[in-house]
C-alpha cells in the first residue's frame, strides 16, 4: 500500500511538472510571437486602399519597413509582364496570407497560380538607397515601381510548368523622391504554393546586404557548431568506448544540421549545388525533416536513461508520420497552405509531450543530468516551433537564426553532459587503478597469512616424526609441503584469477599436510562437478583453512570438510562445508582476521573481481557452510579485464548511454 501511495505522488508530481513545462513552451513561443508582431505591425501604415504612407521612417539608418496590410490582388494576371491579357476584376486582399480561402468555381482549393498585387507608396524620406524584398517565400516574384523592375527572385510565369522558385533575390538599388507616390507591383507565381505569405520588406539597400550576409554567415557558423559535435560524438564512440556513446546523438544533429542549411538563408549557399532545386521542392524535405528530428530525439532520449518503451508506439508515432506525409501530398495545398501546414506539423507536438512527460517522470525519479537533457530538448520543441510559424509568414519579424542557435544550444549542452560524463570516466580509471593496487594488497596479506610461524612449525614437526617412522609418507610430505610453499610465493607476482583446478591443486597440498597431523580425525571430500572457471588466486584454500582450523580441529572426535563444485544455467558456485563446532554469523563482523583467516578480505575480492557473492551459514554444534556464487558473465582471466570490466559497468550505470 505505501510503495502505491508513493508511486501516486511520483506520478501526480511528473504530472504537474510536465504541465508547468508545456505551459512554459507555449509562454516562449506565443512571447516571442506576439511580442515580435507587436513590434512589426506597430510601424504599420496602410489604409483599407492599399496606401502605405511612410513619412516619418528613417530609412537611413537601416529602418526596415514591413507592407503589411491590404494590396489589391489581380488573381490569375501578370499586370506588368503581360498587360494585354491582364485582368480588370480585383479584389483588396490582405498581405501576408495565402489564397488558398480563394475558392474556384468548382468548389475546390487552387493549387499554385499566378498573381498581382499592387500598393501605392508615398511619402518616402530616404536620400540612400533603398531595397524590396520578400524573405523567405516558396513562390517565384517580380517586384515593380512604376512599371521599373527592382527585384526578382526565380522564374515568374503564368505556364507553371516553368515557375521556379529561389530563396535567393536580385535587388536593384533604386532612389525615390521625397514626397512623391509610387506604385509597387509585385507578380507572384507559383506551381503548389500560394500567394504571399510573407511580408513585404522596404529597408535601406546597404544595411540590407549586410544583414543578409551576416544572417547567411551565422546560419552556417552554427551549422558547423552542430556538424561539428557530431563529428565529435562519433570520435568519442570509436575512440573513448563504443559501449557507452549511441550513433543516434550524431544521426540527431546530422539531421539538424540538413535543416538548417535547407530552409531561409541557408539554401541561398547550397540552392547551386542541388542542381538548382525549386525552393517549392525542398518544403517536402523541411516538412519532413521535422518529424525525423522528433523521432530520433526519442530513440536517443529513451537509450540515454534506459526507458522501455514498446514498439508500438514507436510504431504509432512513425505511422502519425506517414499520414502526415500522405496529407501533404493528397491534401489540397496541404504543405504550402499556412494553415495545412501548421496542423500537419500540430500532429508532431504528440511526439514532444510523450518526450518531455518521459524526461519528467526521470527528473522525479533524480536521475542526474535528467533536467539538462529536458533543457536541450526544449531548445529543439522552441526552435522548430519558432521556425514553422516565421517559414509560414505567422511571425513576422527577421528570426531565420533563431532555430539554427536552438540546435546549436542542444548540441552543446549535450556536449557538456558528455565532457562531464568523460570527467567520470576519468575519475573511474583512477579508481580503477587505486583499486588494482588494494587488490594486490589484499593478495599480498592472503598469501602472508598462509605462511604462519606455527603453521610451519607443526608442518616440519609432522614431517619430522614420519621420517623414521614411515620414510615414503615423509617424502610424499616434503613434496607437498614445498609444493605448498611455492605457490604461496609465486601468489606474490599472481593478480591474476586462476583456474579452479589450480585452486583445487593447492587446496588438495595444503589439505593432504593436515591430514597428516590430524590423522583419522580430519576427513576431505571433493564433489568437482565443473572446472572450467576461474577464481581470484588464493581465494578458496583459505575457505579450507578456515573450515580445518576453526571448525573441523576444534571438535574432540574431529570431523570432515567437503569440497565442491557445481554450475547452473547463469552462475558457477564454489562450496566449503564442514560439519565442525559452527559459530555465530552474527559475531562474524565483530570477529578479528585472526580467528577467521581473512574472509572479509576473500569476500571483497570475489565481489570486486569476478561480481561473486559469498554467503556463510553456520550454526554452533553442527558446522558452517561457505557458499561462493560467481556469475558466468563475470568470470574473467585477467585482472585487467575485471578493472576494465567495473569501469564500463559503473560507467555504464551512471552515464546510461
Amino acid at each position: 500500500m505505501g510503495r502505491l501511495v508513493q508511486r501516486l505522488k511520483g506520478r501526480a508530481k511528473s504530472n504537474l511538472l510536465l504541465v508547468l513545462t508545456v505551459l512554459l513552451v507555449l509562454a516562449v513561443v506565443l512571447t516571442v510571437l506576439f511580442a515580435g508582431n507587436y513590434l512589426v505591425n506597430r510601424d504599420n501604415c496602410g489604409d483599407e486602399n492599399a496606401v502605405y504612407d511612410l513619412s516619418g521612417i528613417d530609412f537611413d539608418s537601416g529602418k526596415k519597413v514591413y507592407l503589411n496590410g491590404r494590396w489589391e490582388l489581380f488573381h490569375g494576371s501578370l499586370t506588368v509582364s503581360d498587360p494585354e491579357n491582364a485582368s480588370d476584376v480585383s479584389t483588396f486582399y490582405d498581405v501576408p496570407k495565402s489564397w488558398s480561402s480563394v475558392i474556384s468555381e468548382a468548389g475546390t482549393y487552387e493549387n499554385g497560380g499566378a498573381a498581382s498585387y499592387k500598393c501605392v507608396i508615398k511619402n518616402i524620406d530616404a536620400e540612400d538607397y533603398l531595397t524590396v524584398y520578400i524573405p523567405n517565400i516558396t513562390s517565384a516574384y517580380r517586384i515593380f515601381i512604376n512599371g521599373t523592375p527592382v527585384t526578382s527572385s526565380g522564374v515568374v510565369s503564368e505556364d507553371l510548368n516553368e515557375t521556379w522558385s529561389a530563396p535567393s533575390h536580385n535587388s536593384l538599388p533604386f532612389l525615390l523622391e521625397k514626397g512623391e507616390e509610387y506604385e509597387m507591383v509585385i507578380e507572384v507565381s507559383a506551381q503548389k504554393s500560394s500567394g504571399i505569405y510573407m511580408p513585404v520588406v522596404l529597408s535601406n539597400y546597404g544595411a540590407e546586404n549586410i544583414y543578409e550576409n551576416s544572417a547567411i554567415a551565422l546560419r552556417y557558423i552554427l551549422c558547423g557548431i552542430v556538424l561539428f559535435c557530431a563529428a565529435l560524438f562519433i570520435v568519442l564512440k570509436y575512440s573513448v568506448n563504443k559501449e557507452l556513446y549511441s550513433l543516434w546523438l550524431p544521426a540527431l544533429a546530422f539531421v539538424m544540421a540538413i535543416r538548417i542549411v535547407i530552409t531561409n538563408e541557408g539554401f541561398m549557399v547550397l540552392q547551386p549545388l542541388l542542381f538548382n532545386l525549386s525552393f517549392e521542392d525542398v518544403s517536402v524535405f523541411v516538412f519532413a525533416s521535422t518529424y525525423i528530428i522528433k523521432l530520433i530525439s526519442l530513440i536517443y532520449i529513451t537509450k540515454c536513461f534506459n526507458i522501455k518503451v514498446k514498439d508500438s508506439v514507436f510504431a504509432v508515432f512513425c505511422l502519425l508520420f506517414l499520414a502526415a506525409a500522405i496529407g501533404m501530398n493528397y491534401l489540397p495545398n496541404s504543405i504550402f497552405d499556412t494553415y495545412y501546414y501548421l496542423t500537419l506539423n500540430l500532429f508532431s507536438s504528440i511526439i514532444d509531450i510523450f518526450i518531455i512527460n518521459r524526461l519528467c517522470m526521470e527528473i522525479c525519479k533524480k536521475r542526474e543530468y535528467a533536467l539538462l537533457y529536458l533543457l536541450s530538448y526544449l531548445f529543439i520543441t522552441v526552435g522548430v516551433a519558432v521556425d514553422t510559424f516565421y517559414s509560414n509568414g505567422i511571425l513576422l519579424p527577421a528570426l531565420s537564426v533563431f532555430m539554427p542557435a536552438c540546435f546549436a544550444a542542444f548540441v552543446l549542452i549535450t556536449v557538456l553532459i558528455h565532457a562531464r560524463r568523460i570527467k567520470k570516466l576519468h575519475d573511474f580509471a583512477l579508481a580503477s587503478k587505486q583499486l588494482e593496487i588494494e587488490l594486490e594488497s589484499a593478495n599480498t596479506a592472503i598469501m602472508l597469512s598462509q605462511i604462519q610461524p606455527h603453521f610451519l612449525y607443526n608442518a616440519l614437526n609432522t614431517i619430522k616424526s614420519l621420517i623414521k617412522r614411515d620414510p615414503a609418507k615423509a617424502e610424499t610430505a616434503i613434496i607437498d609441503f614445498s609444493r605448498y610453499l611455492r605457490n604461496n610465493m609465486d601468489s606474490l607476482s599472481k593478480s591474476d584469477p586462476v583456474p579452479i583446478s589450480e585452486e583445487l591443486d593447492h587446496i588438495k597440498k595444503y589439505c593432504g599436510i593436515e591430514q597428516l597431523r590430524f590423522g583419522d580425525k580430519l576427513e576431505i571430500f571433493y564433489d568437482i562437478e565443473c572446472t572450467d572457471f576461474y577464481v581470484p588466486v588464493l581465494s578458496v584454500q583459505p575457505l579450507v583453512e578456515n573450515a580445518i582450523k576453526h571448525g573441523v580441529t576444534k571438535k574432540a572426535q574431529g570431523g570432515s570438510v567437503t569440497v565442491s563444485s557445481f554450475e547452473d544455467e547463469k552462475n558457477y558456485y564454489v562450496s566449503v562445508e564442514d560439519d565442525g563446532v559452527g559459530f555465530d554469523v552474527n559475531c562474524l563482523k565483530a570477529d578479528n582476521s585472526k580467528s577467521h583467516v581473512g574472509l572479509e578480505n576473500i569476500t571483497k575480492r570475489f565481489n570486486t573481481i569476478m561480481g561473486a557473492e559469498v554467503e556463510v551459514n553456520s550454526e554452533v554444534g553442527k558446522g558452517t557452510k561457505v557458499k561462493v556464487r560467481l556469475p558466468k558473465d563475470r568470470n574473467v582471466k585477467t585482472l585487467k579485464e575485471s578493472l576494465n570490466r567495473i569501469s564500463v559497468e559503473n560507467l555504464i550505470e551512471e552515464m546510461n548511454i
